[in-house]
């Protein structure tokens, strides 16, 4: 039986979806403007993404002091709801029709009242990133009780108060979500009986695992790939293959965490005219956070994955002082845009479009956050460089890439005098030589 679909006559100014860091500071951004109809659509129950269920050093930059995470989600959430934006919390945005800049975009809502269908002139995207899953990394074995990804373990612990009956969790992955991980077995009552990196280094910092492996009495295991998980009921431990030697052992554990390798939450722009970055699986976007079609906006983690909640709050506040800009000069935005695209081992690079017109505004001098590329390996003594055609534009060297870490990209240092007709940049590394 089809659910019948309740039309809401009333077309917002914005509509944004997600209510993290991000979708919140955009909607606190918007709410000094009295006149604008502004909604924002959470799935969850309660506000505020992750942090809701994290730990430590949240809101240095967009609040300037630091939260736990909880309290960070919840002084976002009492700030947003003192306003006058439309809250809905249980609500699920199913699917957007994008208009252009003469109509307004459609979407879909389903939340406790039914299905209800609105229009908005303006979108932006905020719906946040997850952890890859067992599935999606390949990771073999039976499919046995107590395996969980960090996200799942700290609702677990932090939001419900779960108690687990298992006592011994091997954790795959080292980038920082898997010591966050280790703060939350521990809080738990359970205890490390490894951590496993697939490659030589860590992709952290090396001084933070080296701490808490001695903190904490646990190993880690570097070039060292999951070769099975066993049990079949529930987990009764893990085989650890060493890339290097092929030999096999086996860590007794009852709990497996797999951390990291976020991926942006982007289903939303499956089957429409949103260009999809190809590097991020998230919106492509230049450096007003625009995405290819006209007013739909996106930031924080729905651009590239995980990064620090405080920049994308920032993003938040970006996205909607771009949305007053064009909404005072809708020809505000007709910039002609150079792309920038990463090359492997880069992970990515965001924005996708540059412009050095924005420069000279003083898009990097600011509040903002700017353009930024990760890694996808920890790497050492490494050059990235910015090429056009044959012309290098830009190089820099590093003594250490952390993987999945920020990494300003200076654009205002670019030779643009040496940018080839085609107006296109690949940011590559090679090694130092």
């Amino acid at each position: 039986m089809q659910m019948p679909v309740t039309e809401n006559p009333a077309c917002l100014d914005v509509a944004i979806i997600g209510g993290g860091p991000a979708g919140i500071s955009a909607g606190l951004e918007l709410s000094e403007h009295r006149s604008l109809r502004v909604a924002l659509f959470e799935r969850d129950a309660q506000l505020g993404g992750m942090p809701r269920s994290c730990h430590y050093f949240f809101g240095m930059r967009d609040q300037k002091r630091v939260y736990t995470g909880p309290v960070y989600a919840r002084e976002l959430a009492r700030k947003i709801r003192g306003t006058n934006v439309q809250i809905h919390t249980d609500a699920m945005v199913l699917n957007i029709s994008p208009g252009n800049l003469e109509t307004p975009h459609g979407f879909d809502v389903l939340s406790p009242e039914g299905l209800v269908s609105h229009q908005s002139r303006f979108i932006v995207l905020a719906t946040g990133c997850c952890e890859r899953s067992r599935h999606s990394r390949m990771i073999p074995g039976s499919r046995p009780a107590g395996i969980y990804t960090t996200g799942t373990l700290q609702q677990l612990v932090n939001l419900n108060r779960m108690r687990f009956t298992g006592k011994r969790a091997v954790i795959i992955g080292s980038e920082l979500v898997a010591f966050s991980s280790v703060l939350t077995l521990r809080h738990a009552g359970v205890s490390i009986a490894a951590l496993v990196e697939q490659y030589a280094d860590i992709h952290s910092y090396g001084f933070l695992a080296e701490a808490m492996k001695r903190f904490y009495g646990f190993p880690i295991y570097r070039d060292t790939a999951v070769g099975d998980i066993l049990g079949n009921e529930s987990v009764e431990g893990v085989e650890l293959l060493d890339i290097r030697t092929q030999q096999r052992v086996e860590v007794p554990c009852d709990m497996v965490i797999i951390t990291g390798r976020f991926r942006p939450e982007s289903s939303l722009i499956d089957h429409t005219l949103i260009e999809r970055d190809a590097s991020t699986d998230g919106p492509a976007v230049d450096m007003d956070l625009l995405t290819s079609v006209p007013n739909i906006y996106a930031a924080g983690n729905v651009l590239r994955g995980a990064d620090m909640h405080d920049l994308c709050a920032l993003e938040g506040r970006l996205v909607a002082r771009q949305i007053m800009k064009q909404r005072a000069a809708p020809a505000y935005g007709n910039t002609e845009w150079v792309s920038l695209q990463a090359e492997p081992p880069i992970r990515y690079v965001v924005p996708q479009k540059v412009s050095p017109g924005k420069i000279r505004r003083g898009y990097l001098g600011g509040l903002f956050p700017g353009p930024a590329f990760q890694v996808a390996l920890t790497l050492r003594k490494a050059v990235v460089e910015a090429v056009s055609g044959t012309e290098r534009l830009w190089q820099c060297f590093y003594r250490k890439l952390i993987a999945n870490n920020r990494y300003p990209l200076p654009i205002e240092k670019f030779a643009w005098h040496r940018l080839n007709q085609e107006r296109r940049i690949v940011l590559r590394l090679r090694s130092f030589t």
